[in-house]
């Protein structure tokens, strides 16, 4: 889909629905938590206007829930980002095919049910029929097709492209190897289907779907890439998701009204506030009734006991697939893999784990942690100092070499972590300097290759595959800079085995084999430690690292 074919008219006046479905930085989509998605923790308190909402809700009879987040969305073109943050808002507007629970399974969301063909190469969607855009237009098959087209066009702006990777007639980035070649086609109306690449065990590719947003044909047909590429066609947009957007405070709130011709049932609140709130400020507000509750984030750590003392307050700790990774410069000529061995095994996981999360997580070695179904426990976690400066020594490692070491401004669990890493690592006699900068700065000098370590957070997921997109030559997030496919070609033959017990092996051969490359150190998984308001009712907190609210079903006493 060219600029050229931005300026053709189609000959069906149709109009489509994708849905985005994600993970931490993954992060991880999918039957997990949300795709391989990088993401990370930054806040920016915009505290003094909770008490107006609430009460010009209790004025006006208006059921009001106010969420909060502890990082602002970062564009509203839902097919340019990575943050979960922003997914989590553009899941209010859009719709996707399907959305993951936390116990792996999928469901319908978009799409009323789908099918596989024999050798599974072909998936099915069948849509539900009385999907309407917020403006009345109807919303078609020609919508998805539109924008698959759309997320695959190299001149159009979107780093979510790689979650296309599994389709017929894209590269391994999901760019389309031709104007249209994106192999999504309209059977009718409301009936789509995608050809894959190879025969795959399904999940795995609606998974890896499940942060793809559908976009209005109709909205944007005809418009040239760089009008695809500016903000002025997103900045009030037209969506047929469980909410409509009504204003913003950027960098601070976002408001939406309920859609009341939401296709899977009207949302039993009127309206819904996703606040930016300071995780130190966020039990305050849970306590005096500010807030409704944690949208994607954690109480924090040092806070947790005193909101389990809470009277008015459900709280929660979930196990999630949600991890934090070291990652590796293996472009550089000293980072070989006997380095990153040992500059692994050098780090304290456990320590990560007690001293930031109050055992409130796990410590890992492979983004495959023990509540996942494929976990290989013959692959132990490692920590021995002493053999790791002695493989540093035997490498010829540069000991006078300052290691840049790039984290995230602005969360304080990746500040401490950061700091014990350097500690660990200062021990076996490694120099290395930590330079603070935003989120966006982070990943673009880590695409770039400026960094010798850095550390990104990912949703995760059940899904053995999810960590694919970090490890691919040509994927849009491989900070690693790997340049072959040892790792991913595992997974994609584990990918192409249909039944679980076929897929098992290669991805417990994969688990030995990513701790053996170590591209990155895999540290720990945390739990979600949420909560919400007695007064709230219809969530299922364990879902929202799975980027799935099914915020339709919320109500508020």
């Amino acid at each position: 889909m060219r600029t050229g074919k931005w300026q053709k008219m189609m000959s069906i006046a149709v109009a489509g629905l994708m849905a985005v479905g994600l993970a931490a930085c993954g992060g991880s989509g999918s039957s997990s938590t949300a795709q391989t998605t990088p993401v990370a923790d930054s806040g920016a308190s915009a505290g003094e206007s909770a008490s107006a909402d609430t009460g010009t809700a209790a004025a006006s009879g208006e059921k009001v829930i106010t969420a909060a987040f502890s990082t602002a969305w970062d564009t509203m073109m839902p097919l340019n980002t990575t943050s979960n943050y922003t997914r989590m808002i553009c899941d209010q507007i859009y719709d996707r095919l399907t959305q993951s629970k936390a116990d792996g399974t999928i469901e319908g969301r978009l799409a009323e049910s789908w099918s596989t063909n024999e050798d599974s190469t072909k998936v099915t969607f069948q849509l539900h029929q009385n999907a309407v855009w917020s403006d009345g237009e109807p919303l078609t098959a020609e919508d998805v097709v539109f924008s698959y087209q759309m997320y695959s066009d190299p001149e159009v702006e979107a780093k979510s492209r790689y979650h296309l990777e599994y389709i017929a007639g894209v590269d391994d980035s999901g760019a389309e190897l031709s104007e249209d070649s994106i192999e999504v086609e309209a059977d009718d109306a409301y009936t789509v289907t995608f050809t894959l690449k190879t025969p795959m065990f399904v999940d795995t590719f609606l998974q890896d779907i499940d942060t793809v947003y559908i976009i209005p044909k109709h909205i944007f047909e005809g418009k040239t890439a760089a009008e695809i590429n500016a903000p002025d066609l997103w900045a009030n947009p037209v969506g047929s998701g469980p909410f409509i957007y009504d204003s913003e405070i950027n960098g601070e709130r976002m408001e939406f009204v309920k859609n009341p011709n939401y296709f899977l049932g009207e949302p039993k609140i009127d309206r819904l506030v996703l606040r930016v709130t300071d995780s130190a400020s966020m039990l305050a507000g849970l306590i005096n009734g500010d807030l409704d509750m944690i949208g994607y984030d954690s109480i924090l750590i040092d806070d947790w006991d005193l909101a389990n003392e809470q009277e008015n307050l459900v709280t929660k700790s979930v196990p999630t697939t949600s991890y934090s990774t070291l990652i590796f410069n293996t472009a550089k000529p000293y980072m070989t893999q006997n380095v990153r061995q040992a500059l692994s095994m050098a780090i304290n996981r456990q320590v990560l784990v007690d001293a930031l999360l109050q055992g409130q997580g796990e410590a890992i070695v492979t983004p495959i942690s023990s509540i996942s179904p494929y976990y290989n426990e013959d692959v132990e976690v490692w920590y021995d100092p002493e053999l790791a400066k002695t493989m540093l020594e035997e490498e010829g490692f540069p000991f006078d070499q300052m290691l840049v070491f790039y984290i995230s401004s602005g969360n304080s669990v990746t500040e401490r972590a950061a700091a014990l890493i350097v500690q660990d690592l200062q021990k076996v006699g490694v120099k290395v300097q930590i330079e603070q900068v935003d989120f966006a700065t982070l990943m673009s000098n880590m695409l770039d290759g400026k960094h010798d370590l850095g550390i990104i957070g990912s949703g995760g997921t059940l899904d053995p595959s999810e960590s694919r997109e970090m490890i691919h030559p040509d994927s849009s997030v491989n900070f690693c800079q790997l340049t072959d496919t040892e790792l991913t070609d595992i997974i994609d033959e584990g990918n192409s085995k249909l039944t679980f017990e076929e897929r098992k092996p290669y991805f417990d051969e994969y688990q030995v084999k990513i701790k053996e490359r170590s591209p990155m150190a895999y540290l720990y998984t945390k739990n979600i430690l949420t909560a919400y308001n007695k007064r709230v009712s219809g969530v299922e907190v364990e879902n929202f690292n799975s980027l799935n609210w099914s915020s339709w079903n919320w109500d508020i006493e």
